[in-house]
């Protein structure tokens, strides 16, 4: 609930309705308001000839459409019975029409007529009947809207006689058994034909196949509701959506008008407001607002009636010269308004509801097709997905407050009209009260825009730095920084909650205005009229009291509504700006031609490492091209023209930072050159980015893409898998292939995520595939065994005559290419065979050594692909959905968030409303009472109680929106923030990030802005009920005996419906989480779907998360529509019983007492009502608290006890690192490392390597507590880790993860967080890796940024954000390292987890001098692939499976003969011999150099 909607809570907290049941309406008689009900026959006769002339007009057409239509439905005996029904009420028609011909003295030509009529419409029904039975899904709406006329019409005309006692007993027994028979027919069908729907109709929603009937009264919801109560809810259990609701349909209509919208120009985009958009919502449901016009209508109608209806009822009671007969009219017409009230109602909401759901599908559609399209790197992911959320909510409610407006304006002319017949020229003194009071309301309203704009923009920055946190959490933790992150993003919550004050001020303004129109309106209204009246010698009665106060409710009510509907407009206006901002953001350009294609077979083939290559046909020509790596940065690459030969191999070799990657980007289409041309043979590649895109699926379903199951080709699949090297990783995985593998694949090494991305590109067999440095993160005889089987001469991707772009830094692979292009300097240096570039002069600087033997013919005689064999498909799981309830431990979990003195305060001005609102009608009941007596001391008194109950009212307002929320806001996204940067890492391997993201965004606006207005609700509307009831107890005490029925009603109502409520709240946020997810994979990976052509794929996949997330959203808002239902039929029924009670007593009850009851019955009533919405939608609002409180149960912080022992300052001063036969795993079923020993000495420099999954980075992660050990233990200095804190234990280490993590933040706070560093020493560090002088130039350039540059502001590079000055992937690593500079004075011990895995060589060498240089004294463990950066370590470590295999010196290592196993004297391994050993660290060293 929108902060605006509170005012909706607010108009009616002091009793005073817009239904004036006491209102007397001047010139309209009794009699003359109940003449339609005299027993005047021919009067009547058009009446009753109307619905069968309708039906008559209608049938021809409506049996030719079904003519034309297939049969529907199975064999079946209820289509027989139908037809048994209808010729049995032809046969009645016949008998009545024979018996009315033999009464003479009835006879005459109309009613003839109107018999005949009758008779052939019932004739009619035959057919219709039957061929609506037959070829339709659902009830027939003509045949039911048919019998309830003839029904109603029927029963008009049975009632007189059986009161009047007529002795025409024959004829009106067959006039009442046709009446019945056409009841029968009518409950007959308006059951759901469901149960015998042909296919594919018996798949159809239930919804979809419901009548009429069913749709007005929410029947189709009940099984549902029982279902929820019964049992614990999966999202399978959600009934389907029906035509009109599926994403598909919505997405490609909104698109098509959205195509069609004029928009604003580019220049006056800022200032265009979002008017577009809006205008292509109201065309998009311009239908849909005119048929709930309908309904709207019907709501005014029957809502003033209600005072025509109560004048009738005391005067009937009161005039003993009416007729009883009428009193049977009364009660009919008391049924007829209060459930006529209660339907219109529902069926406006309902089908607003609809509209709700449908502008989700829209708006999330046209989101998600602008994020396929949008260019590369303007828009950031959170902006997106603010949109996703927030503004989509609040858009959602655009078209009923559209349609309400011209309503409520309806109503207020009519308000002022009978307050003008009433009051006379005093009718002015509440509009003038409203007018000048708005004006508050529309000085807030011009603000509100603004501030809501603000506001959703300081979430976006949350939001934007919450995900780049979640995204890094492990490299986070292993920096030992959690805790000096936490505290960044709780200051980016504060600043969140600080702007979103203005918003709340404003919204608390304009409650001022709307609430002290309700209450000082009437007040001065009576005041003023009531001096007028004293002076001029007239006393103040109670029936001109109350019934002023209740017309001039009927203009206040109006207009605050309608003061209500600016502010929710403005905020939806202002979400539309925002999304039409987005949706008309810069749209990718791909400006590449297309070159002429030739089949793959055909054409010469390509000879890897043959310079006389006869290849004629180009894949890719690139002429003279200027390219930057974002819009605003410098150019990186100018001049640049290349020709790449289908079916070859072409290598991108250069340094770190010379345009590799952009280059490969400019060719998928993904950047726009600022001169020259690129021509592609198809646009449709294969991309394999630096940094693996990843989904949280299984690696089969990842490998083949989005591909279906039934369209997986089993035999290529396994090929593939063996080719990429992933078989033996598969065997040794739980669950093989099958099992979903965490967000980016978190349960996988980095090499294996490397693999399954090649896998994947390699699976879709494409002309053209782009591998940018795919290679870099494999260990040394993997990465050879790969290239082999891919880029060997018959390698996988030679053999399917694919054109590969290989992006790489490492030499080893270049004798590979068909062609080398060396980039250096913005241009290419050098480009050729390789053989053509040895022998060139610049080229020496590449030091290269052709392979030996050993590595190729490993690769060659690696075992053949395997047979394909049946693979099991894995089943979907049922989320465990137990636990979504309320309940008083939420409640109390919540209160403790707000705190107690607060909760008291609350509680407190409750209190006061409550005594507040029983004061001021008390004092007008005695001053109408009074006589005339002290006049202006109960005026006084009067005007005094009305302030106080202004100011009780204000105090509640205030608690909530400036106290409340933003307390309980910053509690709770606190405890969620320390619960989730507490977990262990477990966690986050199985927990999806859009899932932990959700709880940052959809639970925080649920705490923000619908929790504490609910918890308002309840309690105002609770403390109101106590004050009427204790009123009603005093005036009425009788009527006190029904009130504990209706509690009784009340509960089990509410106990009914909270269970399901409850559950399916729940399920629509788990839901919304799914397609959150999906989207931010879909964001993160944009680049591989557009080369894949995926987007086809990729928009369906959408559709079928977002048509699941609409079932929970549809039913969420069904049954709280369907609780309304409930409770304005029971309402109903009270006032239907008063009625009647005053009829069948009607000689024992007063006018007094039957208007009295009538007003406290209903006033107690609507109190009720809204009493147990406010507490269940409070209840089902609490869901996104019980879900922070289930997290903190379940999700236990890593920290044990017994690790609470506090190290010296100085630890550890050594470096002493000791295993002692640790074992390590990552759940009960893999052990990562097993029975490991090892000693480390102060200073050594100890290499770790080993094959992909080995175990390599789990010894490191071993040592920083992330992982669990099961046995043994690490000693640091003597000191065992598992006393200490983790978070000491990681701050005290310098770690420097493979990818470097990068906040939605500035340059200096990525380099130190927690702020010790001077500004002199980040930039020294940054000169000495040689990226200051690239973040300066970059910040200089940033001139297409939404913010000015960091040096045109006069400020230092240093505040820039880091995201408008990208960095490459082995830039980002040399800045891991000016990271790790600065704090290589906070410990002895420095940790490198692949730090150098994406550099070229010279940078590698560059980066390991500083190493030495600098941390020359430290205690060094380097994980390494590359091997070449161990080789002057002091100990060689190898791991493989989990076990360490080798230990010693490199040399040693080198030399060792096969069969033992030695350890170096600075370590100690097992020291046993091993017979089976061999010289691991020699082959794999040997793997990987060239001749």
């Amino acid at each position: 609930m929108d902060y605006s909607e509170s005012i909706f809570w607010m108009l009616d907290q002091h009793g005073w309705q817009s239904t004036p049941s006491n209102l007397s309406t001047p010139g309209i008689s009794p009699t003359t308001s109940l003449n339609i009900w005299k027993d005047d026959v021919r009067a009547h006769i058009p009446l009753r000839v109307i619905p069968e002339l309708v039906l008559l007009v209608l049938i021809p057409f409506r049996i030719s459409q079904l003519f034309r239509s297939r049969i529907k439905v199975l064999a079946n005996y209820t289509g027989a019975l139908k037809l048994v029904i209808t010729v049995a009420i032809v046969s009645l028609q016949i008998t009545a029409l024979v018996l009315y011909s033999k009464h003479t003295i009835r006879q005459d030509e109309a009613t003839i007529i109107q018999r005949v009529v009758s008779l052939v419409a019932a004739l009619a029904l035959c057919p219709l009947s039957f061929f609506e039975h037959g070829r339709t899904v659902k009830p027939s709406a003509i045949l039911i809207l048919y019998l309830i006329a003839s029904i109603l019409v029927d029963g008009v005309f049975i009632l007189p006689p059986l009161f009047r006692g007529s002795t025409d007993v024959g004829l009106l027994a067959v006039v009442a058994a046709n009446t019945s028979l056409k009841a029968l027919l009518l409950i007959i069908e308006s059951i759901s034909k469901r149960n015998y729907l042909r296919e594919p109709h018996n798949e159809l929603s239930i919804e979809q196949t419901s009548g009429i009937l069913s749709r007005a009264f929410l029947f189709w919801i009940n099984s549902f509701i029982i279902l929820g109560h019964r049992k614990i809810l999966s999202h399978f259990d959600l009934p389907g959506l029906d035509d009109g609701l599926e994403s598909k349909r919505l997405r490609w209509k909104m698109e098509a008008i959205w195509d069609e919208t004029a928009k604003p120009e580019p220049e006056n985009m800022e200032d265009g407001g979002g008017g577009a958009l809006l205008w292509a919502l109201l065309k998009f449901f311009r239908l849909n607002l005119m048929l709930t016009a309908i309904p709207r209508l019907m709501m005014v109608l029957f809502t003033y009636s209600q005072p025509i209806l109560i004048h009738s009822t005391v005067n009937y009671v009161t005039n003993e010269t009416v007729g009883s007969t009428e009193g049977q009219y009364l009660i009919v017409a008391a049924l007829v308004i209060y459930l006529g009230m209660g339907v219109s109602f529902c069926v406006y909401y309902q089908s607003h509801n609809r509209i709700k759901v449908q502008t989700r599908g829209a708006i999330v559609g046209l989101v998600h097709a602008k994020c396929l399209t949008m260019r590369d790197g303007v828009y950031d992911g959170a902006a997106a997905v603010t949109h996703m959320s927030s503004d989509t909510d609040h858009l959602e409610k655009w078209a009923w407050l559209s349609q309400e407006i011209w309503a409520q304006l309806i109503e207020f002319f009519i308000g002022v009209a009978m307050l003008w017949s009433q009051l006379g020229w005093w009718c002015l003194t509440p509009v003038i009260v409203v007018v000048l009071l708005s004006q508050a309301a529309r000085w807030s309203g011009r603000r509100i825009s603004g501030a809501m704009a603000d506001w959703q923009g300081a979430k976006q920055k949350r939001i934007a730095l919450t995900t780049s946190t979640i995204d890094y959490l492990k490299q986070i933790k292993m920096m030992g920084v959690t805790d000096t992150v936490m505290e960044r993003v709780q200051k980016s919550r504060m600043l969140d909650l600080d702007t979103g004050m203005s918003y709340r001020w404003i919204i608390l303004f304009i409650n001022l205005g709307v609430n002290g129109i309700s209450i000082l309106a009437p007040v001065l209204t009576l005041v003023a009229y009531a001096a007028d009246s004293y002076l001029r010698g007239k006393s103040l009665d109670p029936a001109t009291a109350f019934t002023s106060i209740a017309t001039v409710t009927l203009v206040t009510t109006p207009a605050n509504v309608i003061l209500a509907l600016f502010p929710q407009f403005a905020t939806a206006y202002g979400c539309a700006s925002r999304v039409q901002r987005y949706l008309l953001g810069p749209h990718r350009e791909d400006k590449r031609g297309l070159l002429e294609r030739i089949p793959r077979s055909s054409g010469p083939t390509a000879n890897p490492g043959n310079s006389s290559i006869a290849v004629t046909y180009p894949a890719v020509m690139v002429k003279d091209l200027a390219l930057r790596p974002v819009s605003g940065a410098g150019i990186c690459l100018d001049g640049i023209s290349l020709r790449l030969e289908q079916g070859s191999l072409s290598i991108l070799y250069g340094p770190i930072g010379s345009g590799k990657t952009t280059l490969a980007r400019a060719i998928l289409g993904d950047i726009t050159p600022d001169r020259g041309s690129i021509c592609v043979s198809g646009k449709h590649m294969a991309y394999c980015a630096q940094r693996p895109w990843l989904i949280n699926a299984s690696i089969r379903a990842m490998v083949c893409g989005l591909a279906d199951d039934k369209e997986i080709d089993e035999e290529w699949y396994r090929t593939v898998i063996w080719a990429c090297g992933l078989d033996e990783d598969i065997e040794q995985l739980s669950g093989a292939d099958l099992v979903a593998v965490g967000s980016r694949g978190a349960t996988l090494s980095g090499g294996q995520r490397q693999r399954v991305a090649l896998a994947r590109a390699v699976y879709s067999r494409p002309e053209i595939i782009i591998l940018d440095d795919v290679l870099s993160a494999l260990d040394p005889k993997t990465e050879a065994h790969v290239a082999e089987r891919l880029l060997g001469s018959d390698g996988l991707l030679r053999q399917m005559r694919a054109t590969v772009i290989l992006i790489t830094h490492a030499a080893q692979h270049l004798p590979l290419a068909d062609k080398i292009l060396v980039l250096n300097n913005s241009k290419i240096e050098a480009q050729g065979t390789w053989d053509e570039l040895q022998s060139s002069d610049h080229f020496d600087r590449i030091k290269l050594e052709k392979s030996s033997s050993v590595s190729v013919e490993d690769a060659k005689h690696v075992r053949s692909a395997p047979e394909s064999d049946p693979m099991p498909i894995p089943q979907p799981s049922t989320s465990d959905l137990a636990g979504q309830g309320g309940g008083l431990s939420v409640y109390l979990y919540y209160f403790k968030s707000i705190s107690l003195p607060v909760m008291v305060l609350f509680v407190s001005c409750n209190v006061l409303d409550g005594v507040a609102l029983a004061i001021t009608p008390s004092i007008l009941r005695t001053w109408s009472e009074a006589g005339g007596a002290y006049t202006w001391f109960y005026m006084s008194m009067f005007a005094l109680s009305s302030i106080l109950s202004f100011a009780a009212t204000v105090s509640v307002i205030w608690s909530t929106i400036i106290v409340i929320a933003p307390k309980a806001g910053k509690s709770l996204h606190h405890r969620l923030l320390t619960i989730i940067m507490r977990a262990p890492l477990s966690y986050y391997t199985t927990t999806d990030t859009g899932e932990t993201l959700n709880r940052f965004t959809e639970d925080m606006t649920y705490v923000d802005h619908d929790l504490p207005f609910n918890l308002m609700n309840t309690f105002w509307k609770f403390s109101k009920l106590i004050s009427q009831l204790t009123l009603l107890f005093i005036s009425q005490g009788l009527m006190m005996i029904g009130a504990p029925f209706l509690f009784l009603v009340l509960y089990f109502l509410q106990k009914l419906y909270l269970h399901t409520s409850r559950q399916v709240r729940y399920l629509d946020i788990e839901l919304r989480a799914q397609v959150l997810t999906n989207f931010l994979e879909t964001l993160e990976g944009i680049s591989h779907i557009r080369a894949f052509g995926w987007q086809a794929q990729s928009v369906e996949q959408n559709i079928r998360n977002l048509d699941v997330s609409q079932r929970a959203h549809y039913m969420m808002l069904s049954i709280q529509q369907w609780l309304t239902l409930v409770l304005d039929m029971l309402v109903a029924g009270l006032c239907v019983l008063v009625v009647s009670l005053a009829v069948v007593f009607r000689s024992t009850t007063t006018g007094g007492q039957i208007g009295i009851a009538l007003l406290i019955i209903q006033t107690i009533s609507g109190t009720l009502t809204r009493l147990l919405q406010a507490w269940t939608q409070l209840e089902t609002s609490l869901g996104a608290v019980s879900r922070i409180k289930h997290l903190d149960e379940t999700v236990l912080p890593e920290d044990k006890e017994g690790e609470s022992f506090e190290p010296a300052a100085e630890w550890p001063h050594m470096g002493v690192i000791e295993f002692d036969n640790v074992v390590a795993s990552y759940n009960a079923t893999n052990t990562a490392l097993k029975n490991v020993s090892l000693k480390i000495l102060p200073g050594q420099r100890v290499g770790v390597c080993g094959r992909t999954g080995s175990g390599k980075s789990t010894l490191l992660l071993s040592m920083l507590r992330l992982v669990e050990l099961d046995a043994g233990s690490i000693t640091i200095d003597g000191q065992d880790l598992s006393t200490l804190p983790r978070e000491t234990i990681r701050s005290r280490m310098v770690t420097i993860p493979q990818d470097a993590y990068v906040l939605d933040d500035t340059v200096r706070i990525n380099m130190d967080p927690k702020g010790t560093a001077s500004d002199e020493e980040m930039v020294a560090a940054l000169e000495k890796v040689k990226l200051w002088d690239v973040l300066k130039s970059r910040a200089l350039n940033d001139g297409d940024s939404a913010e000015p540059s960091a040096l045109e502001n006069g400020r230092n590079p240093l505040d820039a954000r880091l995201h408008s000055a990208p960095l490459s992937h082995g830039q980002f690593q040399l800045f891991g390292l000016a990271r790790a500079l600065l704090r290589k004075t906070h410990s002895r011990i420095l940790l490198l987890d692949e730090a150098t895995s994406n550099v070229d060589g010279e940078t590698d060498a560059l980066m390991q001098g500083i190493i030495r240089e600098e941390f020359s004294q430290h205690t060094i463990i380097t994980i390494a692939h590359r091997l070449d950066t161990i080789r002057d370590a002091d100990v060689i470590v190898v791991l493989d499976k989990g076990e360490i295999v080798e230990v010693g010196a490199p040399d040693d290592l080198l030399a060792k003969e096969t069969g033992t196993r030695e350890p170096d004297e600075g370590a100690s391994g097992d020291g046993e011999e091993n017979p089976t050993s061999k010289a691991w660290f020699r082959d794999m060293l040997n793997s990987t150099r060239h001749k």
